[in-house]
């Protein structure tokens, strides 16, 4: 074959591959902002159309709220991992067969108290950086 024959397959080929590159690169653009879309609407349907800003405390005191997590995280972790836990309960016997409505009410109600038990304690790590910010200023 000639360079001349060799030359075109291979701008053919480059061509072709540029072409490929460009709408995988677009398939994947759509498919990202489907996504963002689908969360957007998820995210609407279950919290209605409120602003999350007003909703979030300002940076600093989430700054202020992640320290005091961490330095309580020796009561905070077991708590949670003990919520967990049930929660694994509540599913291991909500999908048991056959199915035990009792057994999983009882679950679900020991759920509840580990949970209540890390919202409390959570409750009392945000109302000590709160009094302490409302002491500061």
């Amino acid at each position: 074959m000639s360079q001349a024959v060799l030359r075109k397959r291979r701008i053919a080929w480059g061509r072709v591959s540029l072409i490929a590159i460009l709408c995988i690169s677009l398939l994947g653009n759509a498919v990202v902002i489907g996504a963002v879309l689908r969360a957007h609407q998820l995210r609407v349907a279950v919290l209605g159309d409120m602003d999350m800003r007003t909703a979030s405390y300002p940076p600093d005191i989430r700054k202020a709220l992640r320290q005091d997590i961490m330095a309580h995280s020796d009561t905070l972790g077991p708590a949670l991992q003990a919520a967990m836990a049930a929660r694994a309960e509540v599913i291991a016997t909500s999908t048991a067969e056959p199915f035990d409505r009792a057994a999983t009410e009882a679950a679900m109600a020991a759920f509840r108290v580990k949970l209540d038990v890390v919202l409390d304690l959570t409750q009392g790590v945000v109302l000590g950086v709160m009094e302490e910010r409302a002491s500061e200023g």
